[in-house]
């Protein structure tokens, strides 16, 4: 059975102890060395291990520190990042401010309809 080209680089990846950055279609970047794989998984070693369909995969390149770091000198690992967090922003939660106090009545405005819609606006926003 012949070798395709996507297995023979992950050998020599998984042999050479490469450390890698996979980019999936969805955009998440995963790093980490290959600890094994067959036709339809890899899986990926860092700070824990996860497995990643090869489906999924966008493009699979050596990580940056690895082209840099001189042969025999270890390169510390990059944290990996979850999927979530790679896709999720981060949400602040909205500053809670007092609420303002009801403006004086302006002279030759009805005073009756503008505290009617004052009252009606605070009802809603109380909801």
């Amino acid at each position: 059975m012949e070798t395709n080209l996507l297995d023979k680089m992950l050998s020599a990846y998984l042999a050479q102890k490469t450390p890698l950055s996979i980019v999936l279609q969805n955009k998440a970047r995963l790093t980490g060395r290959i600890k094994s794989f067959d036709s339809y998984v890899i899986v990926l070693d860092n700070q824990k291990t996860e497995i990643v369909y090869r489906h999924a995969i966008s493009s699979i390149t050596p990580a940056p520190a690895a082209q840099a770091a001189p042969k025999g000198v270890e390169q510390p690992r990059p944290a990996m990042r979850t999927r979530t967090e790679a896709a999720a922003p981060v949400r602040q939660k909205p500053h809670k401010t007092a609420p303002r106090p009801a403006p004086a009545p302006e002279p030759g405005i009805n005073t009756g309809m503008k505290e009617g819609l004052l009252r009606w606006m605070q009802e809603r926003k109380a909801k």
